[in-house]
């Protein structure tokens, strides 16, 4: 018979930042168990539940008993079952013995190898539903995704949380197993609802109405992802009745999930007086520690209005309400008073106080740090713009981690930069200086904004650059999910600042640059800048892929050309070498230019690298020693062509500097079919060499045709 299962676990609040992992982690290996033991069908659907205090799992078309399954145990071998005197070995006896039975009980058949063997077959009655899922959950629950499980009484049992009631309901029948798990037995469907608003027992009279029942009886709702939109509808609404707009939230929405089970939606207020505080602060003060959604204006302004999402529905909700405002009040009137005090004192006045914080016990203190980014930012300014720029950075990068010891940064160490803004235009300074400080940590993720302005852009690219250099000069290298340093995340914006901002510089100036102001030791280590060059190009490539672009024309252009041509450049032309690539003419080019790359890997010549100047090839192919007018045009067509596609590299024409180079296909195809490049003569042969050596030379000015293909 097959029915609806489900398993309850109820307990004391689960902590809420976990609540979606540790669903998913009893769902999936609830379903997956039963799977591996034979007890769903085709038609089996797994639906997962999760609220503050349960964790439960529904899944349709459970068989109650696993299937008669028919058995084979292969043995030895029948060439080694017996000895030479024709009495059975070890072996045979001891696999009879451990099937249950007399070796003539036993059959012969292939095995998977087709060598004859001795095989025992048999039928396995199945197994009841609810003996196997006693062992499923006690293999799963034990490697819940926790840091540390709780005990609770005086026995051994440990979960999450401590467990109040254990259910395994298959339909209607109670599956009532001698083991206890948990420290319960499965003995009812009997299950609690809401704390405040609903029964204390609620009978499930079938697994399919559990969610039903829950919600009518306990006002439980028990699905995290319908609980989630109801909350998301029911905030919008609520933003409309007050005139305000709510940005979404998802980190913010996910957590109130996890924390209610029956949400409710109220509006409160805090005093206008607060809005004279940096608004980020507010905001941060109303997500971060009360779970609040603050309201804004058309125009993104804060409004002194939050909603809030309760787990208690009332009709008079007023003491709800006004006990939460409360609470926010104490926390503005903190932050309002942070604010106060750290306008007292300008950020230039807190630079000096950086050389008593330590930024890390290898590399210095923080004021040692902002040396270095002061003196990679001029220079990158210098690069970039000039002595105006250089000047403006270096101020920048001067006042760029002053914030760090304002009251408001101490309380929220997530408003580095920005109160640096808000400090700075208190000072009197520009706006540009003020952006740039609290742009020089952007991107702080994926898709966040780029600095608003070259200053920011200079000193965001000394802040990461310096980390990057320091952190692999003293072994601080990302490894596997381990990255404490967010180096990756560095990386990234490095990538993204060259690429999207076109910034005329490359990576060997930047990683060079950085270098020679890192302390002496990492200074003296070359390994360590080639280390950190390989990083960004590897993070180059995964920013090129994820825009689409194919992995072997980003290779033919990212090995040879990453380090010394700007990253800026390299996104147009890449976009042009996948396209190039997917042609016909491109594909022969390709492969053409692979075939030269291999006969010249088995001369014993060498392979000179793609990209390698011309005018530096001092070996050439001697015209006197050419055989046939096949060399002739080969070496013309070399010249010609090659000259050509430079001349459109040099212009940034990508397009047309690879597409001429595919008149080159007839020349190296008819000097493939019509010349033999291991002539007997040794002169002529290492001369057909040197000519495709050449050859392989103007071809991949552009790019490296040979890695173009697989």
């Amino acid at each position: 018979m097959q029915d609806s299962l489900l398993i309850e676990i109820l307990t004391e609040e689960l902590p809420a930042k976990l609540l979606q992992v540790l669903s998913d982690n009893f769902s999936q290996g609830v379903f997956n168990g039963l799977n591996q033991n034979y007890l769903l069908t085709a038609e089996s659907k797994v639906t997962a539940y999760a609220t503050p205090r349960r964790l439960a799992v529904s899944i349709t078309a459970v068989l109650d008993t696993q299937s008669e399954r028919q058995i084979e145990r292969k043995g030895p071998t029948v060439a080694a079952a017996y000895d030479d005197s024709g009495k059975a070995t070890r072996a045979l006896q001891g696999f009879a013995r451990s099937c249950g039975v007399a070796i003539d009980d036993l059959q012969q058949g292939p095995d998977n190898k087709g060598v004859l063997c001795y095989i025992y077959k048999y039928k396995q009655p199945g197994k009841s539903l609810g003996g196997v899922l006693v062992k499923i959950l006690q293999d799963i629950l034990p490697k819940m995704p926790v840091t540390k499980m709780m005990r609770w009484g005086i026995g051994d049992t440990c979960f999450v949380r401590p467990v109040h009631i254990f259910i395994m309901l298959h339909g209607k029948n109670v599956l009532r197993e001698p083991e206890a798990l948990l420290g319960l037995r499965s003995t009812k469907a009997e299950t609690l609802g809401h704390r405040f608003l609903g029964k204390t027992h609620i009978v499930i009279p079938h697994a399919n109405e559990y969610e039903k029942v829950l919600h009518e009886k306990g006002y439980v709702i028990a699905s995290f992802e319908k609980r989630k939109q109801l909350i998301w509808d029911k905030l919008l609404e609520s933003s409309k009745k007050e005139y305000g707009k709510i940005l979404r939230d998802d980190a913010l929405l996910e957590e109130v999930t996890a924390l209610v089970e029956y949400p409710v939606v109220y509006t409160g207020g805090f005093s206008q007086v607060f809005l004279d505080v940096p608004q980020e602060c507010l905001i941060l003060s109303m997500k971060k520690y009360q779970k609040y959604f603050p309201l804004l204006d058309s125009r993104g302004n804060l409004l002194p209005r939050f909603l809030i999402v309760s787990n208690i529905k009332t009709d008079s909700p007023s003491n709800i309400i006004h006990g939460n405002e409360r609470v926010l009040q104490a926390r503005l009137a903190d932050a309002k008073f942070f604010f106060d005090q750290d306008r007292k004192k300008t950020l230039s006045s807190r630079v000096e106080g950086l050389s008593r914080v330590v930024y890390h016990n290898k590399l210095g203190m923080q004021s040692d740090r902002v040396d270095r980014v002061r003196a990679i930012a001029h220079e990158i300014g210098l690069k970039l713009g000039d002595k105006a720029l250089a000047e403006q950075a270096d101020e920048v990068a001067r006042l760029a981690k002053a914030d760090l010891l304002t009251d408001m940064v101490g309380e929220f160490p997530e408003l580095q930069g920005v109160m640096g803004r808000y400090y700075a235009k208190h000072d009197g300074m520009s706006d540009d200086i003020a952006f740039a400080i609290e742009d020089h940590y952007k991107p702080r993720f994926a898709g966040d904004e780029l600095p608003r302005n070259m200053a920011g852009i200079c000193v965001a690219l000394a802040d990461k650059l310096e980390a990057l250099v320091g952190m692999f000069g003293v072994g601080q290298i990302p490894s596997g999910d381990k990255d404490p340093f967010a180096l990756r995340r560095h990386a990234f914006g490095v990538v993204r600042m060259l690429v999207q901002k076109h910034l005329n510089i490359d990576l060997y100036k930047l990683v060079s640059l950085t270098h020679e102001h890192m302390p002496q030791d990492i200074k003296d280590n070359r390994r360590n800048q080639q280390e950190v060059e390989k990083f960004l190009l590897d993070k180059a490539r995964s920013y090129f892929i994820n825009q689409g672009n194919n992995y072997h024309a980003i290779e033919s252009i990212i090995s040879p050309f990453g380090k010394i041509t700007p990253l800026g450049i390299l996104a147009d032309f890449i976009p042009t070498a996948t396209k190039f690539l997917s042609t016909e003419e491109g594909r022969t080019l390709a492969n053409a230019n692979k075939r030269i790359t291999n006969i010249l890997k088995k001369s014993g010549q060498g392979v000179v690298a793609a990209g390698f100047p011309l005018d530096e090839l001092t070996n050439r192919p001697d015209p006197n020693l050419f055989e046939s007018d096949v060399e002739v045009n080969l070496w013309k067509s070399l010249q010609d062509i090659g000259d050509k596609s430079l001349a459109f590299k040099s212009e940034n024409r990508f397009a047309e500097a690879l597409e001429v180079l595919v008149q080159l296909a007839p020349p190296v195809k008819d000097f493939f079919e019509q010349v033999l490049v291991n002539a007997e003569d040794l002169r002529v042969r290492n001369n057909r060499i040197t000519l495709l050596q050449f050859g392989r030379v103007y071809m991949n000015q552009v790019a490296d045709l040979s890695i173009m293909v697989s």
